[in-house]
């Protein structure tokens, strides 16, 4: 069987992973878990940002800012996954005053090649403008309008990359890698 190269886009190779990380945590979940009870990405969201919170000297706001950051990846992964057959994996990193955080889940054929289109968008695009013009034209019950990423570009100070890789025809893992300076959120 032949491996195919994942595809990067973005500020995925920002930290090499073999850099040795001064701390580690990785939580697996199946989508239906978080999916079935949608509050489960807030309460994941919200211990994760818990946990490191004690690496940093960190306010609430800090605390508040990583919990919305980890909480909107966790939803769109929970989202955009096949339901039963796939898994969600959160690995987080921390290197002094960065914090690596990956989400991986396992998409459909069609899945991917939208979001493939939409973040190749965002390299090109103006993110405040896309992000305005996103919101005047989302309409009511739009649950993949991208409205969530684009506002973590605006709004927080945070770094994207994104690998997308081929395991079959139609199964596909996606993963987002945000990488916050918590000093600066």
């Amino acid at each position: 069987m032949n491996q195919k190269v994942p595809k990067i886009i973005g500020e995925f190779q920002t930290i090499p992973d073999n850099l040795p990380a001064d701390g580690q945590l990785k939580l697996i979940f199946q989508p239906i878990d978080m999916t079935t009870y949608w509050r489960r990405c807030g309460l994941t969201a919200n211990f994760v940002a818990g946990f490191y919170s004690y690496c940093y000297e960190a306010s609430d706001t800090k605390a508040n800012s990583l919990s919305t950051i980890i909480n909107e990846l966790l939803e769109n992964a929970s989202k955009f996954s096949k339901a039963r057959e796939g898994r969600i994996q959160i690995e987080l990193k921390h290197y002094g005053n960065l914090l690596k955080v990956d989400v991986s889940n396992i998409a459909s054929r069609n899945l991917r090649e939208s979001f493939e289109a939409f973040v190749s968008k965002l390299q090109a695009e103006n993110v405040e403008e896309l992000y305005f013009s996103t919101l005047e034209s989302k309409e009511d019950g739009d649950t993949k309008s991208g409205l969530g990423l684009l506002m973590m570009l605006k709004d927080y100070p945070v770094r994207f990359g994104y690998s997308f890789n081929e395991i079959d025809a139609d199964t596909h893992e996606i993963t987002v890698r945000a990488i916050i300076n918590v000093e600066e959120i």
